[in-house]
């Protein structure tokens, strides 16, 4: 329900990607969040349908795997493209 960042794209973002059947390239969007006021979280709720009230966006973190930590906002007016990225891996 809400759309998903992370701060590390080689491990995480690089995991949640589908290849193109043509060439094996990938895409990427590097983007600007407005976060504002973040609520977080160690455990997985999978009945979140948004930020909690009085919240902007959820922190989600992973215990024993930092490089695994993912924000979620639950409004597209945070987010704001700045480049795409066409890579192979």
């Amino acid at each position: 329900h809400g759309t998903y960042f992370s701060t590390n794209p080689g491990s995480h973002s690089h995991l949640h990607t589908a290849p193109n059947d043509q060439d094996q390239s990938r895409v990427l969007y590097y983007n600007k969040v407005l976060l504002g006021r973040i609520y977080e979280m160690n455990k997985l709720d999978r009945e979140l349908q948004s930020a909690p009230v009085n919240f902007h966006s959820v922190h989600g973190t992973h215990p024993g795997r930092p490089d695994d930590d993912e924000y979620v906002i639950y409004w597209y007016g945070q987010a704001l493209p700045y480049i795409k990225i066409i890579y192979k891996a």
